[in-house]
């Protein structure tokens, strides 16, 4: 999809990626065939040793490569993002399949009839089950995974914002590398007053890559950037209740799973950068914690999640 530097662009794809170059060639095969000139995409390569930047260049020339230096994690999207010359910046994993021309004119149909509309977190499905997937969202997926809902998380994989708003609230925090970044984010969209939804209108499949991704991220990243999160945004009550209610949680799971040193060290390091974040501190208003609040109330109640967490081992993410 060839894109002249005059031409106006509706969509940005970036695709993050790292050592997956086999996993990553299905997904551009696809973009490839969204020949559509108002549609470009970028290719983030998180510094692979694969071959992965020789590969995009030789294969796909049409797209835009960002070879990063070092592997930033999920936030390298924001190297791709801050380039994106389209309206809408689409963010999406490389083993996230279909995303196609239909999707496209749906997430711009959604932004085109709604001004206060920040972004659009897309269903995942599992490629191999068909179940919904990668939930985050403060609802139960079995009851509401095919209706659309306001939502104060983004699913950093499989997301659609306005452009216009990352410009005004700034992309996902450097320092977080991965976990919690789209929660950072979100609340920093709804602080400047603009909606997150949840749509089943756009509907990816995601054929989960293991490789690249080493079983105690989860325990070390979720514990560590839980008090980041918290530090950067909420007010003094808010950032108590976050910590009451999410470190004994992942305590739990660490313990459960044999990464108890994983969740010691993150307390450590975010204890020990507590003044860097202090510095970066911007609470959110007093209207952004209540719409926070007020959405948290749809949360599946405590049996849900003593189903899904405390007795499923190791998570994927």
């Amino acid at each position: 999809m060839p894109v002249s530097a005059a031409a106006p662009v509706l969509h940005t794809i970036v695709v993050l990626t790292y050592n997956r170059k086999d996993v990553l060639a299905e997904l551009l095969l696809q973009l490839q065939r969204i020949s559509r000139p108002d549609v470009e995409v970028v290719v983030v390569d998180n510094c692979s040793t694969d071959g992965t930047e020789e590969f995009v260049k030789a294969s796909f020339p049409n797209f835009t490569l960002v070879r990063l230096p070092i592997n930033m994690g999920a936030v390298g999207r924001n190297r791709g993002m801050a380039i994106a010359r389209g309206s809408h910046v689409i963010t999406i994993d490389d083993d996230i399949l279909g995303l196609d021309v239909t999707a496209l004119e749906a997430i711009a149909s959604m932004f085109a009839v709604d001004s206060r509309l920040g972004a659009v977190c897309f269903r995942v499905i599992d490629h191999y089950s068909g179940l919904v997937c990668n939930w985050c969202h403060p609802r139960d997926p079995q009851l509401h995974g095919e209706t659309s809902f306001e939502t104060n998380e983004i699913t950093e994989g499989a997301v659609a914002f306005r452009r216009e708003v990352l410009d005004q609230v700034g992309l996902y925090p450097d320092e977080f590398f991965i976990s919690h970044e789209g929660a950072d984010l979100a609340a920093r969209i709804i602080d400047r007053g603009y909606e997150i939804r949840y749509t089943p209108q756009v509907t990816v499949s995601h054929k989960y890559a293991q490789n690249a991704r080493p079983g105690w991220r989860r325990y070390y990243y979720d514990t560590r950037n839980d008090f980041w999160l918290a530090i950067r945004n909420y007010s003094p009550l808010f950032i108590m209740l976050h910590l009451v209610r999410r470190l004994p949680a992942t305590f739990i799971y660490a313990v459960r799973d044999g990464f108890l040193h994983y969740w010691v060290k993150a307390v450590g390091d975010a204890l020990l950068h507590l003044p860097e974040m202090m510095k970066q501190r911007r609470p959110i208003s007093r209207e952004a914690h209540l719409k926070l609040r007020l959405l948290n109330k749809e949360k599946p109640g405590l049996g849900f999640y003593l189903k899904k967490r405390l007795f499923a081992k190791r998570v994927k993410i």
